[in-house]
Formats: C-alpha cells, sequence, structure tokens
C-alpha cells in the first residue's frame, strides 16, 4: 500500500539505475524479494517516493517526459493502493506486478522533471527523488571551462559550444554513462547527467531504434557493448589519459564437450551462426529468443525461450531462430562453458565510448568515412553536430555546434573537424549529433536542440567529480591471448584438460 507522511530530511546516496522492458519471463532460481510499502513525500517541488522491502533488490529507473519508471526483478508487491498527490511536478504513483518476477512502481508526472534514486541500506528501502530541472545545478571548478562561439560556415553562420576540460585534474572523472543505465534504454542527456551530479556533459554515441549502443560502450572497466570493427572510440586509459583508437572484439564459448563456438557480440542480437551473451547490465531481461541457455557461476542451469530473466552472478546465451543447434546440440544443462571476450589492440580501459568517424589525426583534418562504414552522404550533410576532442596538451574538447535552425547552419563533417583544429584537438572525433546534439553545463541545456526539445538518447559522456575509489579497468591484449576481465568470467586454460590433438573439435 502507498501511504502519505512526513519528509525524513537524511539520505543515503546509491548507484542510479535504470529500467524496463516488460514480458513473459522465463527466471533462474532465486528468492523473491517483497515489497511491504510504498510511501510519498513531499517538500515544496522536491517530492519523495520510499520503496519498502524485506531483503536486497536488483532495479532500474528511467525517466520519459511522463513519466518515472523504477522496475524491481525477483520482486513482489504485497498489496496497491494509490494515495492522492497534490505536486507540481507528480501526478500520481502506481505499482503494477508485470510478472510473478518483475514489479513496477510508475511515477506519473504533469511534466518533465530529473530524479535520483538513493538507497537506505540498513532497511532496504529505495527512495526516488523528484526534483524540478531549475534545482538540477552544479557549478564548474577551475578545470572545466565553457564557452560559446559564433562560426562562420560554408553556409552562414552556427553557434558552437565548447567544453575545455583538464583530465590531470585528481578530482574529476569523464566517462560515459548508460541511458537508465542499461544497455537497451532511453533518456535525455539532462536526466542522464542529472542522475550522476554531472559537472558537464554531452550526448555519446549512435543508437538504434530500442536504445541499444551502436558500438562499444566500457563504464568503469567493464564491457556494455562490443565494438564496431574500425570505427572510432574515445577511450580514458586507466591512467587516465584519452585516447582515440579503433577496436575489434573476438568472443567463444567452450563447452564441456570441446565446441568452440563463436561469440558474434555482448549485448547485441546475435549474428547467424553465433552467440550472443547478454549480461545483467543489458537489463532485468533479454529481448524475446526463441532457443537460449542461462548460465550462472559457469553451470548451464537451464535451456529457455521468452523474454528471459538475466541473472545477476551470470549470463544467458542466445542465437538467431536459424541457429538453435548451436545451442540444443552443444550446450547441456549441468555442463560448465568457458567463456573468452577479448578487444584488441593492446590498452587498459576505465572506460569508452564509440562513435564516428574520426575528424582529426595528429593536428590534421583526417575523416576516414569509407573505412569506419559511413556513407558520403553521412559527411556531406550540414547537420548539428556533437565530437570529442583531444589536445597536444592531453586536455579533452567536448563540442556541440548547432543547426537546423534560422540561426544555425549545423555543419559537415569536415567542417567541425576544421573546427576541432582550429580549437588545438590533436586528434578527435564525431560522436552522435542531429537531433541527439545536446551539451549540458552545470545542470542547464546550453545548446539549442533541433528538435525544440532535447531528445532521448542511449549514452553520454560525462564530467563528473571522481570518487574515492578508482574504478578497476579491462585489459585488452594484442596477442588476443589474454581474456578481457568482467562482465562476465573468461575461461581459465589450466582449469581445462589439454585438447587431444587426435580429435577434431566442432567450431561455428
Amino acid at each position: 500500500m502507498i501511504h502519505v507522511v512526513g519528509l525524513p530530511r537524511q539520505l543515503i546516496l546509491l548507484l542510479l539505475a535504470a529500467t524496463l522492458l516488460v514480458p513473459q519471463v522465463s527466471a533462474a532460481n532465486s528468492p523473491i524479494v517483497h515489497i511491504t510499502d510504498i510511501t510519498w513525500e513531499a517538500e515544496g517541488e522536491i517530492g519523495r517516493v520510499l520503496i519498502q522491502l524485506d531483503g536486497p533488490v536488483a532495479y532500474r529507473a528511467v525517466a520519459s517526459s511522463t513519466s518515472i519508471v523504477v522496475d524491481l526483478w525477483q520482486a513482489r508487491h504485497m498489496q496497491w493502493r494509490s494515495p492522492t498527490i497534490t505536486h507540481p511536478y507528480v501526478r500520481s504513483v502506481r505499482i503494477n506486478q508485470i510478472t510473478d518476477e518483475l514489479a513496477r512502481v510508475r511515477i506519473d508526472l504533469l511534466r518533465p522533471a530529473r530524479y535520483k534514486t538513493f538507497l537506505k541500506e540498513d532497511s532496504h528501502t529505495l527512495i526516488i527523488v523528484v526534483i524540478p530541472p531549475w534545482m538540477a545545478t552544479a557549478p564548474l571548478p577551475n578545470s572545466v571551462v565553457y564557452e560559446q562561439q559564433r562560426i562562420r560556415t560554408g553556409a552562414g553562420l552556427t553557434t558552437a559550444h565548447v567544453l575545455r576540460v583538464n583530465p590531470e585534474d585528481q578530482t574529476l572523472e569523464i566517462r560515459p554513462a548508460l541511458a537508465a543505465d542499461m544497455v537497451s534504454g532511453f533518456e535525455t542527456t539532462s536526466v542522464i547527467a542529472t542522475r550522476y551530479e554531472a559537472l558537464a556533459g554531452v550526448n555519446g554515441g549512435y543508437f538504434g531504434t530500442s536504445g541499444m549502443p551502436l558500438g562499444m560502450v566500457v563504464i568503469d572497466g567493464q564491457l556494455m557493448t562490443t565494438p564496431t570493427d574500425r570505427r572510432s572510440v574515445f577511450v580514458i586509459t586507466r591512467e587516465g589519459k584519452p585516447a582515440i583508437v579503433p577496436f575489434e572484439f573476438t568472443g567463444r564459448v567452450l563447452t564441456a564437450g570441446r565446441a568452440s563456438l563463436w561469440v558474434s557480440g555482448v549485448n547485441h542480437p546475435p549474428h547467424a551462426g553465433g552467440l550472443a551473451v547478454y549480461t545483467r547490465f543489458y537489463g532485468p531481461l533479454t529481448p524475446p529468443l526463441q532457443t537460449a541457455a542461462i548460465v550462472r557461476n559457469d553451470i548451464v542451469e537451464h535451456l529457455t525461450t521468452g523474454k528471459i530473466l538475466i541473472p545477476q552472478d551470470g549470463y544467458v546465451l542466445g542465437v538467431t531462430p536459424d541457429d538453435a543447434e548451436l545451442i540444443t546440440k552443444f550446450i547441456k544443462v549441468g555442463d560448465r562453458l568457458w567463456l573468452r571476450l577479448e578487444v584488441w589492440p593492446d590498452l587498459e580501459i576505465a572506460s569508452a565510448v564509440g562513435g564516428g568517424p574520426r575528424l582529426v589525426k595528429d593536428g590534421q583534418v583526417f575523416v576516414p568515412f569509407a573505412w569506419e562504414w559511413f556513407s558520403p552522404r553521412h559527411v556531406r550533410e550540414r547537420a548539428p553536430r556533437t565530437a570529442v576532442g583531444i589536445t597536444a596538451a592531453n586536455k579533452v574538447l567536448l563540442v556541440t555546434v548547432d543547426g537546423r535552425g534560422r540561426q544555425n547552419t549545423g555543419m559537415t563533417l569536415r567542417e567541425m573537424a576544421e573546427l576541432m583544429v582550429q580549437l588545438g584537438a590533436r586528434d578527435a572525433m564525431n560522436l552522435d549529433g542531429g537531433s541527439s546534439a545536446t551539451m549540458v553545463v552545470g545542470g542547464r541545456v546550453v545548446n539549442d536542440p533541433s528538435d525544440g526539445m532535447e531528445r532521448p538518447i542511449a549514452s553520454a559522456l560525462l564530467v563528473l567529480r571522481r570518487p574515492e575509489a578508482a574504478p578497476p579497468a579491462i585489459r585488452t591484449t594484442t596477442s588476443r591471448t589474454k581474456p578481457l576481465n568482467p562482465p562476465v568470467r573468461s575461461w581459465d586454460l589450466e582449469d581445462l584438460d589439454p585438447p587431444d590433438p587426435t580429435r577434431s573439435y566442432p567450431s561455428q
């Protein structure tokens, strides 16, 4: 049930989260957590929803212009009752049981708002704070400088928004963030920035219709999605150094029967002849899969179909409908699997976000669009743009250019490359643009989004105050013989008997 009560003053900040698919779930055996109560509190224009639980729970939250949705998996609500709410931003709070394992709390909004999530660890209380956009502000340190410039293009004038960030400031961290903190989701750049209390940020890389990033994303040393071959990736190394590098991915699953199966990607739909690996970073549920295997602690726990609840201590393997035999023939319940995921070249990566094409190399305009699988039209089109660059002094440039309006022409990719050189970039690459192009500084959108409002996107590149503990890094390898660290355990060859040279092993 839901009550309206007084407002507590102290909240404990947590990692934020985010959301969502609906479905038909096949779940591995995990304890069910019960939602025992939901409480609404308000003080002025700030509202809070307190979700009382009888144990720890995995969850995601996501905001749109009309709602904030919190999904809690392996959770069930005890009762349901809607309170009467009078608030300038919140219309109502509702809870529904989507499946036996997935509960959903929906905060309906009267107008767009931002939010943060908090956790009271001692009482298992999840708190969602609804914040008016005008209150979501953050002052900039001296190591982050913002400026506007009017730039002449081949079609007139346009406004460029420039952020100069000094990554040598040990109090700062430059890193990507996913919309709703999951691989498949949408949020605006300003909402993502507010959740992370970011000093500044821009929209990230390209994405598909489901909100899935199209390219490599690494956050805190965890591989979220795999790279697109040849396309440029902006990287922050474990030492805090920025770089722009194209990456390649290889992946294999070795079965107990010594079959070596090709992994086509992580948290992306499977390709023909390959397996897709869905980790907990994808979200609570996989997309619909006709044939799949649930793997927990390297052991195959279940073969199933549908939208599958992804275990927190494992992953789900999926295939295309035509490749069901890759699972049914080679993967058996109770078998141990060894998973190897590798990216190349050799770098220790703390964070990364893919985009492309490259714009600047060694201080010169360099746009290898065909090599990176971009069309000539993408290069010639005059549009709003977002780019990231690195100066000779290893400062980071985040640049957004307005367009598609009477006052702003936008830029072609060559013009964007020339601008990055003028700003001092030694290396630079393009990020997503068009109506996605957004820059947030101190909690405020400073550019002029071409749709007249922010477009929900899949990822953002943020400037944050650094947490006390440095994030782990993933190790990539030139030799392709070393395993990638998390998100899932790679196989250790010492755990295996040596292959029999007289026997042929199937390879897909």
